[in-house]
Formats: structure tokens, sequence, C-alpha cells
């Protein structure tokens, strides 16, 4: 029996939920208002969707009124349960004993913006943001938020450092290039898009970085750089999205697409219609490019942030 809250922590920790549960269950037949048994027992049934869970940490509070992480616990599973309201008082509470608390912070900041109050909600993940440096979920959830609010240069000054925290992520990369290509700082911009080419693991990331500089050039009037490299993507580009660009570019630069441009039978067809896309319909099917490369990637993601933009 002793050694159940050791064992029943080692493996909560380990990410073994459904045995820690067990392990705690048990100690609790012995002890059943052991605090850290029933605080196990709760995290780890919130997990796997034990019906026991909710009334674990609510008693939890009840022994330990004083304590945050207490509240905080409790909050969780609320949330997870879909008890908004009831979970919003939860991390009040919690709040209210430790101000800097970082999970309760983000919630009460998700909350008061989903309610109006988007001010409010800025400065509540902004100091949820101040207490963990990088990738946190409130420092993820802050980028949506200012870009919701259209603060969009406090956007790419958080995203910037989300993505140094995880240089490896598409989609944090992805924030800073669109970023920096709204902003109009179009080095910054290819650097970045040349920065998601680099970590992509597939065709379909690198032909989104290329779309992505396509824009960039677009903006530059480079029609003939943007020719290149919508050349480039099209060669990978196995849904062929890319052949209208290449279409329409090959017409502004006045470009012989019977040289060693990349084609394929959906370019050939849009040269030999002369009905190319317009100007403003690539620019629209990059954008939609990289809005899907967003979407694939987005359950890997922020689930807060999710709940954020609805």
């Amino acid at each position: 029996m002793t050694q159940l809250p050791e064992q029943a922590r080692a493996l909560f920790e380990a990410g073994e939920f459904e045995a820690a549960r067990q392990a705690a269950t048990e100690g609790l037949r012995g002890a059943p208002e052991d605090l850290e048994l029933l605080r196990i027992a709760g995290r780890a049934g919130v997990e796997t969707g034990s019906p026991d869970a909710l009334e674990q940490l609510r008693r939890v509070t009840e022994l330990t009124p004083e304590a945050a992480e207490a509240w905080r616990d409790l909050g969780d599973a609320l949330a997870t349960e879909g008890r908004t309201e009831e979970a919003t008082e939860a991390f009040r509470k919690a709040l209210e004993l430790d101000p800097d608390d970082e999970v309760a912070l983000t919630h009460l900041g998700h909350s008061a913006f989903q309610t109006g109050h988007g001010d409010e909600g800025v400065k509540l993940l902004e100091k949820a943001a101040g207490q963990i440096s990088g990738n946190s979920t409130a420092a993820i959830s802050l980028v949506d938020m200012y870009r919701t609010l259209g603060q969009h240069e406090e956007a790419l000054a958080t995203a910037v450092k989300v993505a140094a925290a995880d240089p490896t992520d598409v989609i944090y990369a992805l924030d800073v290039a669109e970023l920096s290509l709204q902003l109009g700082r179009l080095d910054d911009a290819a650097a970045a898009f040349e920065r998601l080419g680099e970590i992509a693991d597939s065709p379909e990331q690198e032909v989104g970085a290329l779309h992505g500089m396509i824009l960039v050039e677009l903006q530059r009037d480079d029609a003939a750089r943007a020719l290149s490299l919508a050349r480039d993507a099209l060669a990978i580009d196995a849904v062929g999205r890319t052949a209208g660009v290449v279409a329409h570019l090959e017409v502004e630069t006045g470009a012989d697409p019977t040289t060693d441009a990349p084609r394929d039978a959906s370019a050939a067809n849009l040269a030999a219609q002369g009905v190319p896309p317009t100007r403003q319909e690539v620019d629209e099917a990059l954008r939609g490019s990289l809005g899907g490369l967003r979407r694939l990637h987005a359950e890997d993601r922020r689930p807060l942030g999710e709940e954020l933009l609805g």
C-alpha cells in the first residue's frame, strides 16, 4: 500500500494514464482521502474519460480549498466535459490563489475573448505567455488572438518567438511567413517561406512554401522570378494547382511555353484555350494553397487556438 502513491505518480508522469488511475484507485480503497492519490486518480481519469474523475478532483478542492493547483485541476476536468461556466469559476478561484497560474490565465483569456472582451483576453494571455518562454499554449493562442484583432505587428513578434522555440513546426513557420507578407516585409517573408521549404517533409509542404515565395515575388513585381518558382512547384505538384499560375505568368512575361518548363496536361490545356487565370485569380489560388496547408496541419496544433477562431 505504501508504494502505491509512488507507483501511481511514476505511471502518470510516464503518460500511462489508465495504469496510473488504476494504481491510485487501488490506493484510495485504503486511504479514501489521500490527497495525492485523489489528484492522480482524478487527473488520470480526465485523460481516460473516467466518470469518477470530476468527483475525485472536486474532493481535492474540498480538502485543500486554498490550493490553486486543486482548483486548476478541477477547471481542466470541467472544461473537458464542456461545462464552461463552472470551469471558468474554478479557474477564477485558482487565479485568486495564484495570480500567475498560466493555465488559469490562458483559459480565462480565451473565455474573455469568446464573450466579446478582446482587450481583457489579450491582457490575460499576455500575462500567461510571460510566465513561460517559447511555444506555450498561451503564446501560441496569442498569435491567433492578435491576428483576429488586427494587431499584426504584435502577432508577428509573438509568432517569431513561438517559431524560434520549435523551428521544425510547419504551422509556426507559416505564421511568421504569412504575417511578414501581410505587413509588407518581403525580405523577411521570403526568408520565412524558404525556411518552410527547408523543414518540409512532403511534396505538399514544398509546394506550399513555393506558392508563398511566388506571392512574395508577385508583390515585388518580379514576374520572371515568380514564373521560375511556379515551374519548380509545378514539377512536384501532384494536384496540379500550379498549372494556372504557370499559364498566367507565361503570358505576363511573354515566356515561351515550349522551352524547358515542366508542364502538365492542365497547363497545356490552359495555354491552348488562351484563357489563363487573371492576376487576382492567381493570387487567390496561391493564398488558398497556403490555407490548405494550414488546415492540413491544424490537428497537430494548439487545441485552444482552434477554440479561439471557432
